[in-house]
């Protein structure tokens, strides 16, 4: 039988977050349990406003972007500005097991929400601060976002690009969704070690620090002299590289131990008149990377891959159980059985527009805790009466702060 509570359980997370880090962060604390309120200011924060830019809807009811980092939460909007609002925040604080926010410390600091000062409200609070660029350094304070902080400050735009075209854009996200994982790592570690001291403490991350750790291998391989961006025809690994098939379809080969896997993958081709052409080991001088041998035994790789269509390539790499995958567009993904059969998407339907939308879950599952369900957000303040009530505000109370704009 599974556990019936969920493992944060018990645990208050206030979210002070804006567009996707924080926000995001807070999803995964509460898919796991975590009672994550959600605080906006009366006007809603940006990333509501963000679906028109990426052809989605952005109403109360249908905000999918919005809504996947911000399900499973409860939504307060409080006037930070205003006496009374900023009163229920501190309030709320005070009984916190986390603060978390990407709001710019000095704006944190001028309002009197920095760690210093929370901290001597709840010396057990664990403040979980999120910026661009480091907490130190001239840069500190610099406006960052993924497109700018983590993808073009690693390195990734340039170096990932072919050479001859133009650099790389990722969709708007990405480097925060992957991000937001490391920032929740890191506040789990500081639940787990206010357990043991009873202290709480100020955890950081950026989207530069991130970019770079996530970076690692081309950082630390272009100090030895690994070129970047790669030429197409130039893969140091062959066997780990993109092919063209036969249908105008891609996939890649993933093999990392090209030498030991060189005959089992010269055989699984149709290509046996290759294996031990010392022409094309990289063991040896005279092998793969002498003169234009690399170019040359590219090219034969690329003529024998339009010989076939993917499907029937990747048949074919399946039957030696050699690592291969399509290159899929991002409109395909939501029919791949593998995403549905291990739950990695969750089926919503907006019956106002019709629309039924495949959301990427929280990757990660425990065996013996439950799968929490998916409770979609809601309009700015949807739940400002009810947590107000449960931090002891009478009825009359909150209508008052409603008509002086406190909260919404």
């Amino acid at each position: 039988m599974k556990i019936v509570k969920l493992p944060l359980e018990g645990f208050t997370v206030i979210e002070l977050g804006t567009h996707v880090v924080v926000p995001n962060a807070g999803r995964f604390l509460a898919d796991w349990g975590a009672d994550v309120i959600k605080v906006e200011a009366p006007a809603g924060e940006e990333w509501r406003k963000v679906g028109p830019s990426y052809c989605t809807p952005m109403t109360d009811e249908e905000n999918p972007l919005f809504q996947e980092q911000n399900a499973n939460k409860r939504l307060i909007a409080l006037n930070l500005k205003s006496g009374e609002g900023k009163a229920v925040f501190l309030r709320m604080v005070a009984k916190a097991d986390v603060f978390m926010s990407n709001v710019r410390m000095r704006s944190l600091t001028k309002m009197g929400l920095d760690y210093e000062t929370l901290r001597q409200l709840n010396p057990t609070l664990i403040y979980a601060h999120f910026t661009g660029y480091g907490t130190e350094g001239a840069e500190a304070s610099k406006p960052g976002f993924d497109m700018s902080s983590f993808w073009a400050r690693c390195g990734a735009m340039r170096d990932w690009s072919d050479p001859e075209g133009f650099p790389f854009k990722p969709p708007g996200g990405f480097g925060d969704a992957a991000t937001s994982a490391a920032f929740t790592t890191g506040i789990l570690a500081a639940i787990i070690g206010r357990q043991n001291s009873g202290k709480g403490t100020f955890v950081t991350s950026s989207l530069h620090a991130c970019g770079l750790w996530y970076n690692q291998t081309g950082i630390l391989s272009a100090q030895y002299g690994n070129q970047y961006p790669p030429s197409p025809k130039e893969a140091r690994n062959p066997f780990t590289h993109i092919y063209q098939c036969g249908d105008g379809e891609y996939l890649i080969t993933t093999v990392p131990n090209y030498d030991a896997n060189f005959n089992r993958v010269m055989e699984a081709m149709g290509l046996e008149q290759y294996c031990d052409d010392p022409r094309y080991c990289r063991r040896t001088p005279q092998g793969l990377f002498a003169g234009d041998n690399l170019r040359d035994f590219i090219s034969i790789l690329n003529v024998r891959f339009m010989e076939k269509s993917r499907d029937e390539w990747m048949e074919t790499f399946a039957r030696a159980d050699i690592a291969c995958e399509r290159l899929l567009h991002q409109r395909d993904v939501v029919d791949d059985r593998q995403a549905w059969d291990n739950g990695c998407l969750h089926r919503v339907d907006y019956p106002a527009s019709g629309m039924s939308a495949a959301f990427p879950t929280v990757p990660v599952r425990f065996s013996e805790y439950p799968v929490s369900g998916m409770r979609m957000s809601g309009a700015v303040g949807r739940d400002t009466c009810e947590v107000l009530e449960e931090y002891g505000y009478s009825k009359a109370e909150i209508q008052s702060m409603q008509r002086d704009g406190a909260v919404l």
